[in-house]
């Protein structure tokens, strides 16, 4: 399939959602303040992020049979922190343990095969994952997951932290409804990535605001609009049919997986009615046993009686049998 360049306004905006479009806003260079200040934003460290360096985006074991991570952007800052930054489009159920894997790849990938490597030379690892899908069944944009204790609640390191950012509880319509400034800049990527809002209008309405952020704002969605070279396009075209193709087919797996579940679950309702047709009819029958031994019993009773010449009528009252019944004895 062959990948058109774009050729109006509208077509020329990039996905940021899309791995590549993802890496163009976040994983350049040229983007690295982009970066640092979504991260500033999001962490709130007490001392700015000033500097990050990019780092290869793939950890490869010491055993070439084992597992690599490849990472969609990965960079370390002045003070030495790691920060793993994720975008994951489809629902992946694993993505907590995913998440922890990660990081402690990345305190692997920090120890050194010498004597002079102490364990104080592990700095603090920050995974964040952006992800389309929500994986809680309350779920909230920002969860921010530490080492801490069961019983105190206090944090026991600060070495291993994980954020996961739920993009579908972005429920702002203007810039001014979002509370945070990291959610600011998720929803001003959101509302252009799926044509809610034109590059204008989202500019107005960051010029209308009083935010510190403002040049921040300007500069990431201006970078969404760029215009790109040809190979760029051709480039941005190849993943974002792939990014198109794995929501279809997540799409039509989850289709899939309702239709399944909705069949599953008449053909157990089948079978629980089967089974309880089954217990029914043998606790029917069980009823009429104990109805026919209790029957039977009446009318041993009565023949006793009635070979001993008690009259009938009395019979009949003692036994609940009729009359005739028991001249039929």
């Amino acid at each position: 399939m062959e990948t058109s360049l774009p050729t109006s306004t509208h077509e020329r905006v990039i996905n940021p959602f899309t791995d590549w479009g993802f890496k163009h806003v976040f994983g350049r260079e040229e983007n690295k303040e982009l970066l640092m200040g979504f991260l500033n934003q999001l962490l709130k460290p007490d001392v700015p992020i000033r500097d990050i360096q990019y780092l290869n985006t793939e950890i490869s074991p010491d055993d070439p049979e084992l597992r690599r991570c490849l990472f969609d952007v990965l960079c370390i800052d002045e003070e030495g922190d790691y920060y793993l930054v994720e975008m994951q489009k489809a629902l992946d159920r694993h993505i907590k343990s995913r998440l922890v894997y990660y990081v402690c790849r990345l305190v692997d990938h920090m120890g050194k095969h010498n004597r002079e490597w102490h364990y104080n030379q592990i700095k603090r690892v920050y995974a964040i994952c952006l992800m389309d899908f929500t994986y809680e069944q309350d779920p909230t944009l920002c969860q921010h997951i530490s080492l801490r204790s069961k019983q105190t609640g206090a944090v026991f390191s600060e070495i291993l932290n994980i954020i996961t950012l739920q993009l579908p509880c972005i429920h702002a319509k203007t810039l001014t409804e979002c509370t945070e400034s990291y959610e600011m800049l998720l929803y001003l990527l959101r509302a252009i990535s799926k044509n809610m809002k034109t590059k204008e209008e989202l500019l107005a309405e960051i010029e209308a605001t009083n935010l510190p952020d403002k040049e921040l704002f300007r500069r990431v969605i201006n970078t969404v609009t760029e215009n790109l070279t040809a190979e760029q396009w051709v480039e941005y075209g190849r993943d974002l049919e792939k990014y198109t193709r794995t929501i279809s087919e997540y799409r039509s797996a989850r289709e899939a997986g309702w239709e399944q579940g909705r069949e599953e679950g008449r053909e157990e309702g089948r079978r629980e009615g089967r089974e309880e047709g089954r217990e029914e009819g043998r606790e029917e029958g069980r009823e009429e046993g104990r109805e026919e031994g209790r029957e039977e019993s009446r009318r041993i009773i009565a023949k006793t009686m009635k070979d001993n010449q008690a009259a009938v009528d009395f019979i009949s009252k003692c036994t609940g049998l009729s009359v005739s019944e028991i001249e039929s004895l």
